[in-house]
């Protein structure tokens, strides 16, 4: 006879055999779910990294949104994938999505391009007249120049202090620039077009918009081109009919500014890119860090000379473009203050004039060069300023503006 109080145990410990099987089964259920759900992730991390390769070829047309089945199956929940490129001012925009069944990951990307000439320090028009240098001036790396050469001076009781003239290869230059990508130019003036502004609209105090949105576009009022104390960020543009004025109280990250004439006043740091049709204002000890851009487009009908100034102290990481299409009298001119850095590529149709103490850690493309001492214009001249070529770090990448030479881009910078 058994007892009744063994019958209770025997149940006690089936119901324990039960739960631990139980238990042991689900932990083996769940860990087959985690590891699928690891698989996948990599398998999505892997598609969206080869999508990413894909977009920045240059067949891949701007505006278009491609979806692409990575495998030849009947299943349309299968691997896929989505690409889209756009021009983001200077640059060049990827975007990346990465599915299969519910999962995803997106990547949002600037594209940049490698340089075509890696060791190129400066490149003067050829205008028939030699480059002068002066004071404590230095040329590190390759120059094209004119045939005429270059040449020590001898400005305000000062003579050349280098022991040679240029510090690396030189070549000769043509009476023309190379011609950067027109595409781009275009891009530009699309946006500087007064047809294209959408309605006024109120900035808010804070705003952050993702790249994987349509863009945002908020005209100012006439009469509110102040963006003070703003936190904006992303995939943002930003114009104005006339000024736009940007206080250092702001904080600004990968935004595009659009106006007639901007200005970006004493201490701001951040990172932006600007486009104008009539002048670029950077104050004094201002930070535009990387990768920010200053993009002036003179009007084809414009009777005036449009300016780039940037300011005392000021440092720009990034590149300076100064474009008209007809070379005029009043040709575009480029600015550097006194003690001004540039970390990146600085090219005008027209002037770059060099403060004193002005260094260049990359690129100067112009017509001529210019100092402006004591009131007086030296034209061709380089007077106490530094481009130095070796001074650009080796893993910065540029853009298809500069450099469209109809290969692969890499990603400058990845986007939130």
């Amino acid at each position: 006879m058994i007892r009744s109080s063994a019958l209770y145990v025997s149940l006690i410990i089936s119901i324990f055999i039960a739960l631990v099987c139980g238990s042991i089964l689900l932990a083996g259920f769940v860990y087959k779910m985690q590891e699928s759900k690891i698989k996948r992730g990599e398998m999505l991390l892997r598609n969206a990294a080869s999508a990413s390769v894909l977009v920045m070829q240059d067949s891949i047309a701007y505006g278009s949104v491609k979806h692409i089945k990575l495998f030849d199956d009947q299943n349309e929940t299968g691997d896929s994938v989505t690409i889209e490129k756009r021009q983001w001012g200077l640059y060049e925009l990827g975007l990346v999505v990465s599915f299969k069944n519910t999962d995803s990951v997106k990547r949002a990307f600037l594209i940049g391009s490698s340089l075509k000439d890696s060791a190129m320090a400066l490149y003067i028009a050829d205008e028939d007249r030699p480059l002068s240098i002066s004071g404590k001036s230095r040329i590190q790396g390759v120059a094209y120049l004119p045939k005429s050469g270059i040449k020590s001076a001898y400005v305000e009781s000062s003579y050349y202090e280098g022991k040679q003239l240029v510090f690396g290869r030189t070549g000769e230059s043509s009476r023309e620039l190379p011609l950067p990508d027109t595409n781009m130019i275009n891009g530009f003036k699309d946006l500087l077009s007064a047809s294209n502004y959408p309605r006024e609209e109120d900035l808010p105090e804070s705003l952050s918009y993702s790249f994987f949105l349509p863009v945002k576009r908020i005209h100012l009022p006439i009469n509110q081109p102040l963006i003070s104390n703003k936190r904006i960020s992303g995939n943002i543009i930003i114009s104005s009919d006339s000024l736009i004025q940007v206080e250092s109280s702001s904080k600004l990250d990968k935004v595009i500014l659009v106006a007639p004439y901007v200005k970006i006043s004493s201490g701001f740091k951040g990172s932006l890119q600007v486009i104008a049709s009539d002048s670029i204002s950077i104050g004094p000890s201002v930070q535009l860090t990387y990768p920010s851009a200053l993009v002036l487009i003179k009007p084809d009908t414009a009777g005036f000379q449009p300016k780039i100034s940037i300011g005392k102290n000021s440092v720009l990481r990034g590149q300076a473009f100064a474009w008209e299409k007809q070379r005029s009298q009043m040709m575009p001119i480029i600015e550097i203050g006194h003690g001004a850095i540039i970390k990146g590529e600085i090219w005008s149709k027209g002037y770059v004039q060099l403060g004193k103490s002005s260094l260049i850690n990359g690129s100067v493309s112009a017509i001529h060069l210019m100092a402006n001492i004591s009131s007086i214009k030296y034209e061709n001249y380089l007077i106490d300023a530094i481009i130095n070529r070796d001074g650009l770090s080796k893993y910065y990448t540029g853009s298809k503006l500069f450099n469209s030479a109809h290969k692969p881009g890499s990603i400058l910078w990845h986007l939130h």
